[in-house]
């Protein structure tokens, strides 16, 4: 008889399926059951039977599942605009400030009056997107992406920088997971459709989960990982122009203007005005590849077009929408940020509602893809994701990308 080297765990799982190698026996102690030794060895009773061992039978728990607020994350409007715990484009993360202001100033001027402009210390982050695969389809890379507006006194005002930081693969594993886990930090976070981010309305930017939130974006991202930089800038309010451009870090490692489908190397321009018939957009460059949809970008246009070439324009919003039919390298800018709002319209005024177009849409019966807050609703406003003074705005394209995206990290990253 001898004493065996084996930990409780391993000798009572020995015990329970009767797996004691040959020449072993488990030694008695004086209170039977299981015991530690001084020297660190486990001695059992030879008479405790698999039936005296308490084993848990209950089921593992699954992992934890992301939904679209996991991945997707709004984040409440500011009470001011030194309101702590948002992140700024000073604040330090482990590869550099999370937007050098020499980035930043390479942003060409509008004529945009102060107070809407995005001024590099009034820029804060009201939104975060993770995706496992953005960029070209044929080269897409792990990516998260930073929203940045100008905050005015307590309101965000209608323009924004959209920052695109790429990791690595171990690195987007390490977000994917850990978001995973912070979902044992914040119970109240709803499977449900994208909203302003219940953790952080509830618990506060600085409660359990934001914190662990802020430090994972912390860990990863920073001026070494910037990839690119997208802005949208609404010119003076009493004309609502709005412009769309980008800076892409090239091969010298150096920022410069980014090539737009459809568009060039330039800027796009949108002009929204109210015309006694209704709404009206007017794109600059029009940008009709891939999708040409000029015949419902106003009531007046919408209401002179045949059925025939109305539904085309329809339908061709719907595949803008649709992340399976293009990741947004693949599209000019504006028609992703008008599509909520004029889709809208076409149902509300022409009966052109979304179950007639089956095969255009993105449908995908996992997630609730409704639409939270003003979007469809407001002509005034093109956000994507982010504040409209008071408003949350989210597109039906941004949902629609949430849920495509949690599909591929599914895959690309699964639970463990």
């Amino acid at each position: 008889m001898h004493t065996s080297k084996r930990s409780p765990a391993a000798l009572a799982l020995a015990l329970l399926f009767g797996t004691l190698g040959c020449g072993e026996s488990a030694a008695p102690v004086a209170d039977g059951g299981l015991d530690a030794s001084r020297d660190g060895a486990v001695t059992a009773d030879a008479d405790v039977t698999p039936a005296d061992v308490a084993v848990d039978t209950t089921p593992a728990r699954p992992p934890p599942t992301l939904g679209l607020n996991d991945v997707s994350v709004l984040f409440p409007s500011p009470a001011t605009q030194e309101a702590p715990g948002y992140l700024r484009p000073t604040d330090m993360a482990a590869h550099g400030v999370l937007l050098p202001r020499a980035v930043f100033d390479r942003i060409p001027g509008f004529p945009v009056v102060p107070a809407d402009a995005i001024a590099y210390d009034r820029m804060r982050v009201l939104s975060l997107r993770v995706d496992g695969c953005g960029g070209p389809h044929t080269s897409c890379y792990p990516q998260v992406r930073l929203v940045m507006q100008p905050m005015r006194t307590n309101l965000a005002r209608d323009s924004a920088l959209h920052l695109f930081y790429r990791l690595t693969p171990a690195e987007m594993d390490d977000v994917v997971q850990s978001l995973r886990r912070m979902r044992a930090l914040a119970p109240g976070l709803t499977d449900g459709p994208l909203e302003v981010n219940r953790a952080l309305t509830t618990q506060g930017i600085d409660g359990a989960w934001g914190t662990a939130l802020r430090e994972l974006v912390l860990r990863h991202l920073g001026e070494e990982r910037l990839q690119r930089v997208t802005f949208f800038l609404r010119a003076p309010p009493a004309t609502e122009v709005w412009f769309f451009g980008g800076l892409e870090r090239n091969a010298m490692n150096a920022f410069e203007a980014m090539t737009i489908v459809g568009v060039g190397m330039g800027n796009q321009r949108v002009i929204h005005t109210e015309e006694e018939a209704g709404f009206r957009y007017d794109f600059a460059p029009v940008g009709t590849t891939p999708e040409n949809h000029n015949a419902v970008l106003s009531a007046a246009t919408s209401a002179m077009a045949t059925e025939e070439r109305r539904r085309a324009a329809v339908a061709s919003l719907y595949r803008v929408e649709n992340p399976l039919r293009y990741v947004p390298d693949e599209l000019p800018c504006a028609g992703c940020h008008v599509s909520t709002y004029v889709l809208g319209e076409a149902a509300r005024t022409h009966g052109l509602v979304a179950e007639q177009f089956a095969t255009e849409r993105y449908t995908n019966a996992r997630f609730d893809l409704t639409v939270r807050g003003t979007a469809g609703e407001q002509a005034s406003s093109l956000r994507a994701f982010g504040w409209f003074n008071s408003e949350p705005m989210i597109s039906q394209r941004t949902v629609n990308e949430t849920a495509a995206v949690i599909e591929d990290l599914d895959t690309r990253h699964p639970a463990r």
